[in-house]
């Protein structure tokens, strides 16, 4: 359809902008090979490429099969995209947040660190135009269950993110803490590989229920540590995000417990009568 056509492109315009502008500053910071940088970003569209193509050909067949029922497998190959993208994506910034090369940026660079925060940022949009384009049916399940853990992805990525700001500012003193806040970022940065995987299964398992509560906890609990340590150590206000954190843990507690009654229930009438 044209507003899958539409979100595809954008896909690739992000793509191509985000990763030209992180290898415009690797480039000309770095004595490295600039080839190596591009020839990832290459490497990246082409694989968004044949996941479009081998989703519009599985979502046609679908179709053909059982008209109304394209929609069923619709987030098929939508985490092979996102992993391949975050495994090209986070070396580079690693490489600038590690190393001089944000100095230089700040000092050489129009719009200095500003500029690299909102490429760095873009990953947000990204992953939406992803899940628009391949949403054929915005009322379905999988769809609204998409949208949930979109929202939920993108507030823990502004709670890292803001906690990085606070990193590159000199805020946040401890060099342990500041290893903490970037692994975070990074496993938040990858959370979406899990999600999308899970949409594709329509079944409900006691694995599937305890793994989403485990991957939520290993970006709120951390960031939770760190803004009780940002407090009580080192005297600075408290965050809203704290409050986030405190919030998501129990919703997570709780939906942990809900799922595994629901799975319990499920059994129990599914099973055949003895």
């Amino acid at each position: 359809s044209g507003r899958s056509l539409l979100y595809k492109g954008l896909c690739l315009l992000l793509l191509l902008c985000q990763g030209g502008l992180l290898d415009f500053y690797l480039i000309i910071f770095t004595d490295l090979y600039w080839c190596s940088w591009i020839a990832t970003d290459l490497v990246v569209v082409a694989g968004w490429l044949i996941f479009f193509i081998k989703h519009s050909r599985r979502r046609g067949a679908g179709e053909k099969a059982a008209p109304g029922a394209g929609h069923s497998g619709q987030f098929a190959f939508a985490y092979l995209a996102w992993l391949i993208y975050v495994i090209a994506c986070t070396p580079k910034i690693v490489l600038i947040l590690e190393t001089s090369i944000l100095d230089l940026i700040e000092l050489k660079v129009p719009l200095g660190t500003t500029g690299f925060k909102i490429v760095v940022m873009s990953s947000v949009p990204l992953l939406y135009t992803l899940i628009n384009s391949v949403t054929e049916e915005l009322g379905c399940q999988s769809s609204h269950r998409a949208q949930h853990y979109y929202s939920r992805t993108c507030l823990d990525l502004l709670d890292t993110f803001t906690l990085m700001e606070l990193m590159l500012s000199g805020h946040i003193p401890s060099v342990y803490l500041k290893y903490t806040v970037t692994t975070v970022y990074f496993v938040a940065f990858f959370i979406p590989v899990l999600w999308l995987y899970e949409l594709n299964s329509l079944q409900l398992h006691y694995k599937c229920v305890v793994f989403r509560f485990l991957s939520s906890s290993a970006v709120n609990a951390p960031l939770l540590a760190v803004r009780c340590f940002l407090v009580f150590l080192y005297d600075q206000q408290v965050s809203v995000f704290l409050l986030k954190n405190v919030f998501w843990l129990f919703c997570d507690c709780a939906e942990v417990l809900e799922g595994c009654c629901s799975v319990r229930r499920v059994r129990k009438y599914s099973s055949p009568p003895v």
